[in-house]
């Protein structure tokens, strides 16, 4: 599958290096750090297998959000409002990511290396679902790397901003009883009353802004190999924009449907134009901020995993991290 230096990086194990064109070793590529955790307790079958249980977990519980989603919306609220919420941006762009890790460490893992030149619908299949084919000049792997960075923070994001400063607002949408607030306060956060209106919203609740921010962490400490962000710099640009464009888009759902996702960004609620922009200003600062706290993790587990981890995650000679951008 590789000829010379355009050589291709599908079926490399992470046990091997590939030369770059001037001849120095090259860092074992992205797309294959996700098919590799960096613990010898978790080898490649049973990460498939964990993947598919988080593919399978998410997929379920889609449905179950949604349903949530509709049933708490005000009198009056377009269902449209959903497309334009942060955790729902937030829960796509993690299931996303999971489906996607999911069929590169399947098919790497059974189909290391698929003929190209059969032209059956298996085939055919299984090339799509293969970690992606690139060449050593490719930009893939910074763009997956950003997106891998952005799914993850927009999951720390979206949990601290509902825990942190929503639900203390008392505009969080938690079990009706539960919050008494006018606005202005918390409203009753008694853990009986969180828990003591069925089990559905809680559930959702939970899972929308907390146990994905879990899932998160497992993720980056425990499925995968990938290594700190380089370089930093763009990482946090294209997080910033990102985040920009969110504000964007929130700003066109206040606009066509009449309702912000977050009151925050409601000048009917925030009465004070300099008030509202410095709620925008922070949303895009937290950014950053977890960008640090991903960034640490990952460092974290790489010192760990260097000292109690699989041998195959040692770094290469030249000390890169995931190769040429």
């Amino acid at each position: 599958m590789s000829t010379g230096d355009e050589a291709t990086e599908r079926s490399s194990l992470l046990g091997r290096d590939l030369p770059r064109p001037n001849g120095v070793v090259q860092d074992h590529p992205i797309f294959l750090r996700v098919c590799h955790a960096p613990w010898g307790f978790i080898n490649q079958t049973t990460l498939v297998v964990i993947r598919g249980l988080i593919l399978i977990y998410l997929t379920i519980l889609a449905p179950m959000l949604l349903d949530y989603k509709l049933y708490k919306r005000q009198d009056g609220d377009s269902p449209l409002r959903i497309a334009f919420q942060f955790s729902t941006i937030a829960f796509i762009l993690l299931w996303l990511y999971h489906l996607f890790t999911f069929c590169w460490s399947y098919t790497h893992l059974h189909y290391p290396d698929i003929d190209e030149e059969h032209n059956t619908w298996k085939s055919a299949l299984l090339r799509k679902m293969a970690p992606p084919e690139q060449t050593i000049t490719s930009r893939n792997r910074f763009y997956f790397s950003l997106y891998y960075t952005v799914s993850h923070i927009f999951a720390f994001m979206n949990t601290f901003i509902f825990w942190a400063f929503v639900v203390p607002k008392g505009h969080g949408e938690l079990p009706k009883e539960r919050q008494r607030g006018d606005g202005n306060d918390a409203g009753n956060l008694k853990v009986g009353d969180f828990f003591g209106h069925g089990w559905f919203e809680p559930f959702c609740v939970l899972n929308l802004w907390g146990y994905t921010s879990l899932l998160a962490l497992f993720e980056i400490m425990f499925l995968n190999s990938i290594k700190r962000q380089v370089p930093v710099y763009t990482h946090i640009i294209g997080l910033v924009f990102l985040l920009c464009v969110y504000l964007g888009w929130a700003a066109f759902g206040k606009l066509f449907i009449g309702r912000a996702p977050y009151f925050w960004l409601d000048p009917e609620i925030v009465r004070y134009r300099e008030l509202m922009f410095g709620y925008c200003a922070l949303f895009v600062a937290l950014g950053p901020a977890f960008f640090a706290f991903m960034y640490g993790l990952i460092g974290l587990r790489e010192k760990l995993a260097e000292k109690y981890g699989s041998p195959s995650q040692d770094t290469t000679p030249d000390g890169s991290q995931q190769g040429d951008y």
